[in-house]
């Protein structure tokens, strides 16, 4: 009985990884064309309603329910000081589950719940935050109440088609991988992984062609038109033009707030190893897979930061805004379907 609760996943004690920063500066990228806003629940559209009739429903794109969005993109409930109006004057409580939790995540493992952040927010990326610490985030990552829900649960680490390790074995290989991210070393040798694998029944300048093609007007298809361009650029050596600055105003807001500039190296590193801390690889995937395709986003990133170095960003802004448009990409069925297809040498 004993050996079998060991076994089990937790949420508790709550884990925040060692050097991960955020506060909410309220930059509103969030509440943008980022992501679909929600999904809902079916009380959530009911109280979401009661506020604004025409606030939220059934979206095809999503299949699911969903928050509405104005012209512009951002949710119909964002303010011209990017305020959220729900947030405002009817406290944070009010806002559905996903707006409170947005970009913090929780991982129930055999010692505890890992506290996980995406960093598709510029709150996450840049500024001078503090170190996130479980009384600060936990009502966030809760239920409503004192109960801290988790995004997934796992027990085992899959490293290879072939080989799992019992977490109690993983702990001090991710522990020696967090500590070469937070060093010198050229993030690639890192990863040790080469970017850009074979890929079974495609190719990647196909790739590129279908993320290009996915532009629809919104920042999300400026963001996927930018990875494609990239990915083309590097498979065939050329210089592309660059398609837009998706998400600028949240961005412009966040380096105002910044008056310290950080290292393009930083903001990578920070990602890549809460890309790790997360697990989210470890559900589908294994370690060999998660680091080939790690190397794969984070070179189309660092080129992208590179062309954006090139027009005047400066470099903890280019890394930011490099990492938002990977990662949400990342998030994407369109990017799934490039890493059921990655053949790791």
């Amino acid at each position: 009985m004993a050996g079998n609760k060991k076994k089990k996943t937790q949420v508790r004690p709550l884990i925040p990884r060692p050097g991960a920063r955020y506060t909410c500066f309220g930059d509103g990228l969030c509440c943008t064309d980022i992501h679909g806003i929600g999904p809902l629940t079916k009380k959530e559209v009911a109280s979401m309603r009661r506020i604004d009739r025409k606030s939220a429903g059934w979206n095809d794109d999503h299949d699911d329910y969903m928050l509405n969005t104005a012209a512009d993109g951002g949710c119909v409930f964002l303010m011209a000081d990017q305020r959220c109006s729900v947030h405002a004057q009817l406290g944070p409580e009010a806002k559905p589950d996903g707006c409170r939790r947005f970009p913090l995540g929780l991982v129930a493992t055999p010692v505890g719940g890992r506290i996980t952040t995406d960093h598709r927010c510029p709150c996450r990326t840049m500024g001078d935050r503090p170190e996130i610490r479980p009384e600060d985030v936990e009502s966030s990552i809760s239920d409503g109440g004192s109960r801290p829900v988790a995004d997934r649960r796992i027990k085992r680490i899959p490293m290879s088609p072939k080989k799992e390790l019992k977490f109690s074995e993983w702990e001090p290989i991710e522990a020696e991988y967090l500590k070469r991210l937070r060093g010198r070393e050229a993030l690639l040798e890192v990863l040790d992984a080469e970017p850009f694998p074979a890929l079974h029944g495609s190719s990647w300048d196909k790739q590129a062609d279908e993320f290009i093609d996915a532009r629809d007007g919104s920042q999300f298809g400026v963001a996927m038109a930018w990875v494609g361009d990239t990915i083309s650029a590097l498979q065939n050596g050329r210089s592309p033009r660059a398609p837009g600055r998706p998400w600028a105003a949240a961005f412009d807001r966040a380096q105002a707030r910044s008056p310290k500039v950080g290292t393009s190296r930083d903001v990578f590193a920070d990602w890549i190893a809460d890309e790790i801390w997360s697990l989210k690889w470890a559900e589908d995937y294994d370690f060999a897979l998660a680091r080939v395709e790690l190397a794969t986003r984070l070179a189309i990133g660092e080129d992208i930061c590179a062309r954006l170095r090139k027009t005047g960003a400066r470099a903890d802004r280019a890394a930011a805004e490099a990492v938002m448009m990977v990662e949400l990409v990342g998030e994407s069925d369109f990017w799934t379907e490039v890493k059921d297809c990655m053949r790791p040498s």
